[in-house]
């Protein structure tokens, strides 16, 4: 009974050898090291996720991808996201079984490393950085100039509703951007005509925690050549940055101003030399149509920072002010627009995109009504609905798409030993 007992357990031995030869021993842990310049990361933060594509020999949806901070504490599991999933802007990974690469984004938190760990992968190889965020076909950035300029813009006025012209007009310019999912960044004028009450309403609209608008640079009043005398230029521009920084809190992506949008598009040495390492970007501005501002500017490098560049691709406000009253709906000045985004869509570019809306009055250029030509509806809010809410589009803010593309341009990404 005894030797009968062995030989059944030397014949399990030797099945189980047999049954197991030609299983592959389970993927080891593969981990990567991510570095940014450390004064650029304090200074800007860079929390804005970009996406590293890496190469896998096989996608398979049971990887998973990790992320730390530095080189010590805890890892994190990344959320894993799908190619019919609508989003932008969040850390996430996207597997693409079929092409065989893992699109990780993820930004920079409390330093200036990041550490991401796959496992369930054989072999892991770093590829690039992707132009746009997630891969996307192509992106749309978008602006408001003037908030706290004038006072016929109601700063600061109790909320009455998007369509009521005695709400703030920047407010309602920001929920109607928020309906669609489009991030908005806005120029403001720090000496505000709206005094403590339009500080207000920026920080109510802030704590959505959404991180559905940027706030930026345009200058504490409203210069123009002779007029950054009076204030000096450093005041101008630097005092602007500093007052939203001390009024506003929960600013997304980290307590950074990385955008300064120049009033009225004028630009001198002295103005260039005053933004070197305040700013990644600076947008520039004029009223016509600019269809070759339709990809990143190249990073100044005497100065130090992308542009000035941005120029609206398609003339929004020229465009809006056409008719009376301005902005109502129009199928022709629809068709105009919608034809400028799909030419730059379909080519894969960037689509810089700005009106003012202290130009307009909330009820006509946010009415939400079918549009009857001339008579109701708004040539924006149509516009508008046919460029949002594309998968294959990256919906981003001004300073948040050249933060993502310092990243891309001077991250370092290393496979660790």
């Amino acid at each position: 009974m005894k030797r009968y007992a062995n030989l059944l357990l030397s014949f399990s031995i030797v099945t189980l050898a047999v049954l197991t030869a030609g299983a592959a021993p389970p993927a080891p842990d593969t981990t990567f090291v991510i570095t940014i310049d450390s004064a650029a990361q304090k200074k800007f933060g860079f929390q804005y996720p970009a996406t590293y594509v890496f190469q896998l020999a096989e996608a398979s949806p049971h990887v998973r991808v990790e992320r730390r901070n530095g080189d010590s504490g805890s890892w994190k599991a990344l959320e894993q996201k799908k190619a019919a999933d609508f989003f932008n802007g969040v850390e996430c990974v996207r597997l693409d079984a079929k092409a065989g690469r893992a699109y990780v984004s993820v930004g920079f938190k409390e330093s200036n490393t990041i550490q991401l760990k796959f496992t369930g992968a054989r072999p892991v190889k770093f590829d690039s950085v992707a132009k746009y965020y997630d891969g996307r076909k192509s992106a749309y950035t978008l602006s408001n100039d003037n908030w706290g300029c004038n006072p016929w813009a109601h700063p600061g006025a109790p909320w009455r509703g998007i369509t009521n012209d005695k709400s703030d007009n920047y407010q309602a310019a920001l929920h109607v951007c928020r309906h669609f999912h489009l991030p908005l960044s806005i120029a403001i004028n720090s000496r505000a005509a709206g005094g403590d009450a339009v500080w207000r309403n920026m920080q109510e609209e802030l704590d959505h925690h959404d991180c559905s608008w940027e706030p930026a640079v345009h200058g504490e009043t409203h210069p123009k050549e002779a007029g950054y005398l009076i204030h000096g230029y450093k005041d101008e521009i630097l005092g602007c940055r500093d007052e939203i920084l001390r009024r506003l809190s929960h600013i997304p992506y980290g307590q950074h101003v990385c955008e300064h949008i120049l009033t009225f598009g004028y630009i001198d040495e002295t103005l260039l030399r005053t933004d070197v390492g305040e700013f990644l970007f600076l947008r520039g501005f004029n009223w016509l149509d600019n269809p070759a501002s339709n990809d990143y500017t190249p990073r100044n490098p005497q100065y130090g920072f992308y542009g000035v560049a941005g120029l609206n691709t398609k003339g929004y406000d020229t465009i809006l002010q056409r008719r009376e009253p301005r902005a109502r709906y129009c199928a022709a000045d629809v068709a105009e627009l919608n034809e400028g985004f799909d030419r730059i869509h379909d080519t894969g570019g960037i689509f810089y995109a700005l009106w003012h809306p202290d130009r307009f009055l909330n009820s006509v250029v946010y009415d939400p009504s079918p549009g009857v030509e001339g008579v109701r509806g708004s040539t924006l809010m149509q516009h508008l609905a046919h460029v949002a809410n594309r998968k294959d589009v990256w919906y981003v803010a001004n300073g948040w798409l050249y933060s993502y593309r310092y990243v891309a341009e001077n991250a370092r990404v290393s496979a660790a030993p």
